[in-house]
């Protein structure tokens, strides 16, 4: 369930989707036919509580696709539970300061890295009895942390968040970047593509992987081919309602 970190760490593109109102397990299934290698558990905007997390990482680790839970807040426990649960990584919103992300970090490694709590026998090790030395060290290098930079502070303290230890992404947040901008929803706008190019630019500097969410296929792939190799694209909201919408409205004008 770690491979998407390996793939990332070999420059090769991993391409998923985000639900956040999608509650039954068996979504996991549905994604992983489709081709998806990962999809996003949003827990910042979605209502989750950590039982269906749970329930959904375990359906993903039987469908053989990787989980990234967006947590809503940095807390321990927020951080600790998904990760217990077996989730792949976690995606951290409104990371602003080197601060902030040091905090995540503290919660999301074990010792000595960080000071995530140890208990060794839950899903993320499918509760096998491990040594605990080795498995400690094998769970930090494995666990995926993305950090969202998403505000004019954010993009003020690239470089510093990128050069944090243990912060494996930099993902960039373009909606909610465009109001911090003050051009709401334009992300395509001059400023904009500025303030995301400069993400780019800092995940190169300190040898990071870029990261972004696009609701629209040609503009992801402008991104993709400007090393953005760990790329969201759409949500269950979207790719159900469109979808949807197109065809009924196909279907009634195609009534002769």
């Amino acid at each position: 369930m770690y491979k998407i970190k390996k793939k990332l760490q070999n420059g090769e593109l991993v391409l998923g989707t985000i639900i956040s109102e999608v509650r039954n397990p068996n979504i996991a299934y549905i994604l992983a036919q489709c081709g998806f290698e990962f999809f996003i558990i949003d827990n910042e905007h979605g209502t989750y509580n950590f039982e269906t997390i749970s329930n959904i990482i375990a359906a993903a680790r039987g469908a053989g696709i990787s989980v990234i839970v967006r947590i809503p807040e940095i807390t321990r426990a927020n951080i600790l539970k998904p990760l217990d649960s077996g989730a792949s990584g976690l995606l951290v919103p409104m990371v602003n300061t080197v601060e902030e992300a040091q905090e995540v970090i503290k919660h999301a490694k074990y010792p000595t890295m960080g000071k995530r709590g140890v208990a060794l026998r839950r899903p993320h090790n499918l509760y096998n009895k491990v040594n605990a030395e080795e498995y400690l060290q094998k769970a930090n290098d494995e666990t995926f942390i993305a950090v969202q930079a998403e505000t004019i502070q954010s993009i003020e303290n690239i470089n510093k968040i990128a050069a944090v230890d243990g912060v494996d992404c930099i993902f960039a947040g373009p909606f909610d970047l465009s109001v911090s901008l003050g051009i709401p929803g334009q992300i395509d706008h001059p400023l904009e593509v500025d303030a995301i190019e400069k993400i780019a630019t800092a995940c190169k500097r300190h040898n990071k992987i870029a990261g972004i969410l696009m609701f629209d296929q040609e503009m992801l792939t402008k991104w993709i081919n400007k090393d953005f190799r760990f790329a969201v694209y759409s949500s269950d909201i979207t790719l159900l309602a469109d979808v949807a919408s197109r065809a009924v409205k196909e279907l009634k004008n195609s009534v002769k």
